[in-house]
């Protein structure tokens, strides 16, 4: 047998050995801590998507009747699950959710009501929710198939909910 051939051997009867001993002898408990971080398998953790930006500020908002809301997500979104059902504005002067255009790209929603925003004498509060949870009408995922992190609590699920108010 050529050295080479030894020497190969050698490296693949290492590796097995070393597989043997990490997998069935506990193999961290023999080691000194400041080596454990190194056998410790690395687990990768996907980030659920959600809201990075919402248009416009309250405040530009509040002195527009019939403005168009844009939100921007900070990962692909499936468009498939962003529709009427799991995207809902609400109007505080109306019982049933404001009628309107929803327009998708890739990273990207934007709502424009028919009409104007329904209101009161004094204006009315106009919340945009999107739903991240399962509700009987779906939820709102990302291309890798996860849901909506509506609530940022760093896990898939929630629904994010945000509120103008308009002045009539």
């Amino acid at each position: 047998m050529s050295k080479w051939c030894k020497l190969l051997l050698g490296v693949f009867a290492g590796a097995a050995i070393l597989h043997v001993v990490k997998k069935h002898m506990c193999f961290n408990r023999f080691l000194p801590e400041t080596l454990k971080p190194f056998f410790t398998p690395f687990e990768h953790k996907q980030v659920p998507p959600k809201v990075k930006s919402i248009y416009p500020d309250r405040q530009t908002f509040a002195f527009r009747h019939d403005s168009p809301i844009w939100i921007e997500f900070d990962t692909p979104m499936n468009n498939a699950t962003i529709t009427k059902e799991t995207v809902i504005v609400r109007s505080s002067a109306s019982k049933e959710p404001v009628d309107g255009l929803l327009d998708t790209g890739s990273r990207m929603l934007m709502f424009r009501p028919y009409k104007e925003y329904p209101m009161d004498e004094s204006g009315a509060e106009i919340t945009i929710t999107l739903l991240g949870s399962e509700t009987g009408s779906g939820f709102i995922m990302d291309e890798r198939g996860i849901a909506l992190d509506g609530n940022e609590d760093g896990k898939p699920g929630g629904d994010f909910e945000y509120t103008y108010k308009i002045i009539k």
